[in-house]
């Protein structure tokens, strides 16, 4: 009895569950379906009521004489033509709808622009606060709208459509939408200047003149130059390589590793250090 019980029970869960959820999915609104009223979690915005909208000169502002609502009517479309801000994450336009209407009406959020279809061929008469286009899932923050006329109505003595009202998840907003920084993975490198190899003490100058009249002139180590010169008195006895090379430290300028002065023993005249 314990086994059906608990088996019953989670029936009963899961039934619950399901029917909860096909609720929900029922009453979210669709295209096309008139909205008399904002749904749970979004926020209405009357078309013709608020200052946070900026419209072109364009547009009349007028109240349905059957609903007593006030809307506002487009009779011609430019891009910027109507333009609002909203901080929030999603967005519905609510408008007429008649076969008199434009077929074709550009909507850009943050600069991606679709569009939506005021006109219904079917449509003779005018209805109010139908949603003809709807944007969620939209990233938390300040969204720049507008809206404009893309194809005009085939009835050039009447407006284009019909708006009535805005609901957002979120409100309208006067602030702009700002520019985030690029995110790096890794922290910015920072160019280290060259290191210049400073003088220090027991330093000398060694200048040593070739017999050609040359002078050849190094800052050095005194280690360095006691290495010159010890090779230059071994050579002298007739012991030791011919040439002796010669780091040119400051002096090393190109994409090298290094570079060395080679001088050759019976081309040297005579040669100078001068300590510093």
């Amino acid at each position: 009895m314990n086994k059906f019980l608990k088996l019953g029970l989670a029936f009963a869960f899961t039934l619950a569950l399901y029917i909860g959820f096909s609720q929900a999915t029922t009453f979210a609104a669709t295209i096309g379906q008139q909205l008399s009223k904002p749904e749970e979690g979004w926020t209405r915005y009357g078309a013709d009521t608020n200052k946070l909208f900026t419209y072109g000169k364009t547009w009349d502002h007028l109240t349905d004489e059957k609903a007593n609502i006030p809307y506002s009517g487009s009779k011609q479309g430019t891009p910027g033509d109507l333009s609002f801000n909203f901080k929030g994450t999603a967005l519905r336009v609510l408008t007429s709808v008649n076969k008199t209407y434009s077929s074709k009406v550009a909507i850009s959020i943050d600069g991606n622009v679709e569009y939506f279809k005021p006109r219904n061929e079917a449509v003779s008469d005018y209805t109010y606060n139908i949603l003809v286009y709807e944007k969620t899932g939209l990233k938390a923050g300040v969204h720049e709208v507008k809206i404009w006329v893309v194809e005009p109505s085939p009835n050039p003595a009447g407006n284009e459509y019909r708006l009535y009202s805005i609901d957002v998840m979120g409100e309208l907003t006067a602030e702009v939408p700002t520019t985030e920084p690029p995110v790096t993975e890794e922290p910015p490198v920072t160019e280290q200047p060259p290191v210049t190899e400073q003088p220090s003490e027991d330093r000398a100058i060694l200048v040593v003149t070739m017999t050609t009249g040359l002078e050849k002139e190094f800052d050095l180590s005194m280690t360095e130059v006691n290495s010159f010169i010890d090779w230059y008195e071994n050579k002298q006895v007739g012991t030791g390589k011919a040439s002796y090379a010669i780091d040119k430290h400051d002096n090393n300028k190109g994409p090298f590793k290094s570079r060395k002065d080679y001088v050759l023993f019976d081309r040297i005249l005579t040669f100078e250090v001068s300590e510093y």
